[in-house]
């Protein structure tokens, strides 16, 4: 055993007061009485005692008391056994929005089932236990250093509310596991009903403590709106996923402010995701907010996706150049149907333009110097031309831009791979794109290519001297890929890519919120890579502690010391009381004599009348 508290052994001072209290022996005060002689006669002769100590009346009583204030002092103390450390938990409290969820039949959500997990263990915990508290959801935040004070950080927990996402867990549990190597007889401890949960390579040993039942639930997982693309409406991006055990049906309300535009229907597959892409006229606004439309016979474990929201800020005027060799451009068409474009058409031989431009688009080749100034250079390489400044050359469009072409008209090429997620090719689909004839690019240093085909790169990012540069392969007239609708969401994302940005104006809210798919499938993992599955019981106090059985045992004592006399008190006046009434039933009652025999006939007076013959006689011998 070991001792805790030292300096509260201080307490056990207290016995002495106690033992002379016990031992101190009452002064009798003098009394002037007529005499004293009933007094002696009822006391006895006794030599009155001179000093204050005697021997204690009550020993029982004062035994009890010693004990019960060795309890207390011993509880004060903090004995503990040699085995119990003081132990460091690092607690990683999972705050995501799926920790929201409510299982049908539960009245606390999964945040609510982790705190109340929480505030048990803490009850277990000894003295000099220290816990820590990192929250993780969109970010890891450290809510609590390590400290003793356990309401504070259970105090704290029960303030936290679910948001975001599980982004932030494994930097949460990157810091606990730097806490943890500090810090001697130390636990990783993770919270989390393991959605969306990834766990980072770390020293020390992570116990998952697993909350949250499965359950059905669907929601909204995506949402944005892009300003008047180039066939002059607004596009408004949906994706509403489902983890049910059956197909259903779901509508989603589109709310411009306070103005319900319309109500998209979906047909959602058991577990999946659907996607929707809407072109709608929009009155003037600030936000667009989509939003589930409830049924009460639909089981919906997560509120938190129900709704998305996405700000609406209309863009600026993008200036626009245009280089073509053709009269007839779709590159041209597009981009004047664009209503927030002013659109500057030139040859490759037209005197250069004096004012600077947003974006230039180069269907034909002309010299990097007698381009104007731009931000935003796109060009699209396809045949090679005769260069004016040197008659008999050629010169591929975009050659003193720093791109380069690997290998010359590949007939036929198929593209393979492209960079969906990147926002050009945003609702921008390649597949099945015919390409008859294509250049195949060079990747060079500070380039990266965002469409492969099955020869080579077809397509090439670069910034250079403060300029964002793109390089296609191909001509879009020279493929089908102009009578696609991705085309024009492509002249669309070049607009958006070059425009300027706009000052965000006071109040205005820029931020958008859709709950990401990993999120939305709240049904939680069997096990989670990298932990260990546990109710937090380790070396957590599973036995009654030494302090607080020496407390409980004191304070039987006390109880004791106080209850035994009147106990005593109490059963002594209950014989009392009882004691008349065992008499009365011992005694017999008297027999009835029968008429005409006297009491001395009686056989059961035989002593009676032996004493009167024997009196009889004795007066005759007299």
């Amino acid at each position: 055993m070991s001792l805790a508290q030292p300096w509260a052994l201080a307490l056990a001072l207290l016995a002495l007061p106690v033992v002379v209290a016990y031992f101190h022996r009452r002064r009798r005060t003098p009394l002037r009485v007529p005499s004293a002689m009933l007094l002696r006669v009822i006391a006895g002769q006794a030599t009155p005692k001179s000093r204050a100590m005697a021997k204690p009346r009550h020993l029982l009583s004062l035994l009890l008391v010693l004990l019960a204030l060795t309890g207390l002092v011993a509880a004060m103390v903090d004995l503990q056994r040699d085995e119990e450390h003081p132990r460091n938990y690092i607690v990683v409290l999972d705050t995501s929005a799926s920790m929201g969820a409510t299982s049908p039949g539960d009245e606390q959500s999964r945040l609510q089932d982790a705190i109340e997990r929480l505030r048990s263990a803490m009850d277990r915990l000894g003295q000099q236990d220290r816990v820590a508290l990192i929250t993780a959801d969109d970010k890891a935040v450290v809510r609590v250093g390590l400290t003793e004070d356990h309401a504070r950080v259970l105090e704290v927990a029960r303030d936290q509310r679910p948001q975001g996402t599980s982004e932030g867990t494994p930097a949460a549990l990157r810091i606990a596991d730097a806490l943890c190597r500090a810090n001697d007889y130390a636990q990783v401890v993770l919270l989390s009903d393991g959605v969306g949960v990834s766990v980072p390579q770390g020293r020390c040993a992570i116990e998952h403590v697993p909350v949250g039942r499965i359950g059905a639930n669907v929601g909204i997982n995506a949402l944005s709106v892009r300003e008047a693309d180039a066939l002059g409406l607004a596009e408004v991006y949906l994706a509403v996923g489902a983890d049910r055990e059956q197909p259903s049906e779901v509508e989603v309300e589109l709310w411009l402010d306070d103005q319900l535009m319309e109500v998209v229907p979906f047909d959602l597959p058991a577990e999946g995701e659907v996607k929707r892409l809407l072109r709608v006229p929009m009155p003037p606004g600030r936000r667009v907010t989509a939003q589930l439309r409830a049924s009460e016979d639909d089981e919906d474990l997560l509120a938190a996706d129900d709704m998305a929201w996405a700000p609406r800020r209309i863009g600026g005027r993008v200036r626009t150049l245009l280089v073509t060799s053709t009269r007839l451009s779709f590159t041209a068409e597009a981009l004047r149907l664009h209503p927030r474009v002013d659109l500057t058409v030139i040859g490759p031989t037209d005197q250069t333009p004096t004012e600077s431009f947003d974006l230039i688009v180069l269907e034909a080749g002309r010299p990097a110097p007698a381009l104007p100034q731009a931000s935003h250079v796109a060009v699209f390489i396809g045949h090679a031309e005769s260069s004016p400044s040197a008659p008999g050359a050629t010169r591929a469009p975009g050659a003193d831009l720093g791109f380069s072409v690997r290998e010359a008209g590949v007939e036929d090429a198929e593209i393979v791979r492209w960079s969906f997620d990147d926002p050009l090719f945003r609702f921008v689909s390649f597949d099945e794109v015919q390409v008859p004839k294509a250049n195949v690019l060079e990747v060079g240093e500070g380039q990266t290519s965002i469409i492969d085909s099955d020869r080579g790169p077809l397509a090439v990012v670069a910034h250079e001297d403060g300029r964002e540069l793109l390089a296609f392969g191909f001509v879009p007239h020279e493929s089908d890929f102009v009578l696609r609708v991705g085309f024009v969401n492509l002249v669309a994302n070049l607009v958006e890519w070059a425009a300027p940005p706009l000052p965000q104006a006071e109040g205005e809210e820029a931020e958008s919120f859709a709950m990401p798919a990993i999120e939305s499938r709240v049904d939680p993992p069997i096990q989670i890579p990298g932990t260990t599955r546990g109710e937090w019981s380790g070396p957590v106090r599973t036995h009654l502690a030494v302090w607080r059985l020496l407390a409980w045992l004191a304070a039987a004592v006390l109880a004791l010391e106080w209850l035994l006399p009147g106990l005593a008190l109490g059963i002594g006046r209950l014989w009392l009381r009882l004691a008349p009434q065992r008499a009365r039933r011992g005694r017999r009652a008297p027999r009835k004599r029968p008429l005409g025999r006297s009491r001395s006939d009686d056989p059961a007076d035989g002593r009676s009348n032996g004493r009167a013959d024997g009196r009889a006689e004795g007066s005759k011998s007299e």
